[in-house]
């Protein structure tokens, strides 16, 4: 009768096998419990008001998700917290995020809105003839339309299209507006509209909606302004950046009441 037996160094063999498979998966239970550890200090960090340091650390993540989270927090710093200098550099930072979020995830709904609103804001600090140049518009309203025809329930995708038709119009006028990018007013107000029906309850969309309406005329959307504006001083703070929000909508409620005086006073006397 022949017994199989395996040798010393088969039998060792077998056991750096095992060796080695404990260690891999050792290495990936230690890696998923880092990646989770890493997106708890991003979620405490942004909690927190450290949006710097949160996308900071999302960058580091990376992914689809990672990368416009990324971008997400370093838009919130700019536009909140950082000095009026720095900010251009932040948002060209946020755009590349952004980007390469949307390049990993054509799909990323958070990562086109990220992009448009660092364009945005990019492209009012480098001047009307630069951003003109670069065709900053025509790709803004490219990446909003395709995050719509995604999820038309966006309400973000559809404020920010609502103000960019808005924000031209303002800009240039409503026949140049038209001319050049197809902005309308019409379109303007069906998104804005939609943006509020869609979320009622958000101190972003009330203060942007405000805003939007306000750069399509002063004096004839003045009363729907305030009443949004009112009611972003009394909706519930979600994130720490919405103070300012808030503060700002009462600034902006004040300036409005301020253009009120004279045209009252000439009607006392």
């Amino acid at each position: 009768m022949t017994h199989s037996t395996k040798t010393t160094a088969e039998r060792d063999i077998g056991r750096c096998g095992c060796y080695w498979l404990l260690l891999i998966f050792l290495a990936f239970i230690s890696a998923g419990n880092a990646r989770a550890t890493t997106l708890e200090e991003v979620e405490t960090a942004y909690a927190e008001g450290r949006y710097l340091e949160a996308a900071q650390i999302a960058e580091k993540i990376g992914g689809a998700s990672g990368f416009a989270l990324a971008a997400n927090s370093l838009n919130i710093h700019a536009l909140h917290y950082a000095e009026k200098e720095e900010q251009s550099r932040l948002f060209l930072h946020a755009m590349g995020l952004a980007e390469r979020a949307i390049e990993i995830d054509p799909k990323s709904l958070r990562g086109r809105f990220e992009l448009v609103r660092a364009m945005g804001k990019y492209a009012q600090g480098i001047g009307r003839v630069k951003a003109m140049t670069e065709k900053h518009a025509e790709r803004i309203q490219e990446h909003l339309e395709v995050a719509l025809s995604l999820d038309e329930g966006f309400a973000d995708a559809h404020l920010a299209l609502g103000s960019w038709h808005a924000g031209l119009i303002e800009a240039m006028g409503s026949f140049l507006a038209g001319f050049l990018y197809g902005a309308n007013r019409k379109d303007a107000i069906f998104h804005i509209e939609r943006a509020l029906e869609l979320n009622r309850d958000d101190i972003d969309i009330h203060y942007g909606s405000a805003n939007g309406f306000l750069a399509l005329g002063e004096q004839k959307y003045r009363k729907r302004a305030e009443v949004l504006l009112s009611r972003v001083a009394e909706l519930s703070v979600q994130e720490i950046y919405q103070v300012d929000i808030q503060e700002k909508a009462v600034q902006r409620i004040n300036e409005l009441n301020s253009l009120k005086e004279p045209h009252n006073q000439f009607h006392n006397r």
